[in-house]
Formats: structure tokens, C-alpha cells, sequence
């Protein structure tokens, strides 16, 4: 038989995992995609490691009217470009608070690239270029050089940015000049200060499948920052678990003066 006390610390730990578990909607334009085995790949794996943390996940074809109920927005898709509505939507989106993380690409998709500058540049992150930059290897900096140990990356054709703005570097070059990813974390974005915003131009790396185990660490660390930007690990747990916590609390003190007396 389980202990009381054993009880009502399985409560409250199992409220709290429950209470924190991020709303997720991946985006992953299926229907659209120029390579339905890449983008397969990269929604199965990047689903999975999100279920593996206790997120919660909706997968869309495309962005829906309204992100209300969500916390993240993960949209992979990498062959088409942010439309104005899109913009709007993910700018109003941030502003109230919420993480996204936009993939881009290399040169051959710079309508995916350009609108995802353009969106950067609209919401006070910087006027940033493009550049073709398919070496690949590059430095990850903290804080996604952890928890899972990782140093560095090799893209398999990535794009890179000129620049990280009023962001900061996800992966570069060793001296900085260039780099496949940055993450704008919250406070960082004039225009959305509440919201945090990651992307990098790179579509294979979430692909679990090239540069492992490198590739899935950086991933795995990419989902933990956006998820402690915006899931705080002291949300209030939802009422039904409070009165359950309640419960059993009253319980033990009962057990307690029972044992007393």
C-alpha cells in the first residue's frame, strides 16, 4: 500500500507536471512541401521529443485562423514564405507572450528566408542579410550547448544570417561573422518584448538523421529554451489539482493526529 505522505507528493509533483505542459501546434505545410520525406521526418521526430517532455501537440497542414490555446508555434515549413497574414498573425502572436520558432533554409528557398527577415526586421529585431554559407560546421552557443552536451553542429546545407540583431547566436562560424541560428529571447524584440522568437536556416538538422548525435542535442536544447522562456515553471497548477492537494494534505494531518494521540 502506498504511504500517505508517498500520496500526496505524487499528487502535487503530477499536478504540477500536468499544470505546466505546454499547448504545442507544429506547422508543418504537408500539402505543400517540395520534399514530403524531410518534412515527415522532421514532424515525427520534432512531435516525439516535444511528447517526450510532456508537451501537449497539434500537428496543422497550415497556420489556423487563430493560435489561441497555444503557447508554441513550431512551423517547419522551409519552401514557402510568410504571407501577410501569416505576419500579422505570428506578430500579434509573440506580442501577447508566445514562443515560435520559424525554419528558413538555404538560397534556394529565399522566399521563406526573406519573409522570415522581413518579420524580424518588423518587430524591432534588426535589419539582418542573408548569406549562402553551406559549409555547414558551426559553434552552438549556451545556453543550447545544454542540458544535452553538444559543442558544436554540422549543417548539411544550411543558409546563415550576417548578423543576430538584438538577438543572440544559436550556432555561427567560430569568429561570429556568420551563423545558421539565432534566438530572440524574451525582452529582446522591441515590437514583441513579452514574446521569444528562434530560427534557424536549416531544415535537416530537426531531421534526426544527420551529424547525430549532434543534431538531436541541439533540438532537444532548442525546445528547452523556448519552453522556459514561455511555460514558467511556477504556473499555478490547475484548480482540480489544487483540490486534490487539498484533500490529501487534510488527510495526513488527520493521520497525524491520529498517531499523536
Amino acid at each position: 500500500m502506498i504511504k500517505l505522505k508517498s500520496l500526496c507528493a505524487a499528487l502535487v509533483l503530477g499536478g504540477l507536471t500536468a499544470a505546466q505542459a505546454g499547448p504545442i501546434l507544429i506547422v508543418n505545410g504537408m500539402s505543400t512541401t517540395s520534399e514530403v520525406n524531410t518534412t515527415t521526418a522532421v514532424t515525427n521526430n520534432l512531435q516525439a521529443l516535444h511528447l517526450a517532455v510532456g508537451n501537449t501537440v497539434t500537428v496543422a497542414d497550415s497556420l489556423p485562423l487563430s493560435l489561441a490555446g497555444y503557447s508554441q508555434v513550431w512551423d517547419v515549413r522551409f519552401n514557402t514564405g510568410l504571407d501577410a497574414g501569416a505576419t500579422n498573425e505570428y506578430s500579434a502572436f509573440l506580442s501577447a507572450g508566445g514562443g515560435l520558432f520559424l525554419m528558413g533554409e538555404n538560397a534556394s528557398f529565399m522566399s521563406r528566408n526573406n519573409s522570415i527577415l522581413s518579420l524580424i526586421s518588423g518587430l524591432g529585431g534588426g535589419s539582418i542579410g542573408f548569406n549562402s554559407c553551406y559549409d555547414g560546421f558551426e559553434k552552438v552557443y549556451a545556453p543550447f550547448d545544454g542540458p544535452n552536451a553538444v559543442s558544436n553542429v554540422n549543417y548539411a546545407a544550411s543558409g546563415c544570417f550576417t548578423g543576430h540583431g538584438t538577438g543572440n547566436w544559436i550556432t555561427s562560424r567560430n569568429d561570429g561573422s556568420l551563423g545558421a541560428g539565432i534566438a530572440f529571447g524574451v525582452g529582446s524584440l522591441s515590437g514583441a518584448s513579452k514574446g521569444a522568437l528562434t530560427t534557424i536556416l536549416d531544415v535537416n538538422f530537426m531531421m534526426n538523421q544527420f551529424d547525430l548525435p549532434n543534431s538531436q542535442q541541439l533540438t532537444k536544447n532548442l525546445i528547452g529554451y523556448v519552453g522556459d522562456q514561455v511555460e514558467p515553471p511556477n504556473r499555478v497548477p490547475e484548480p482540480g489539482v489544487l483540490a486534490l492537494v487539498g484533500l490529501a494534505a487534510a488527510a495526513a494531518a488527520v493521520a497525524r493526529r491520529r498517531k499523536a494521540a
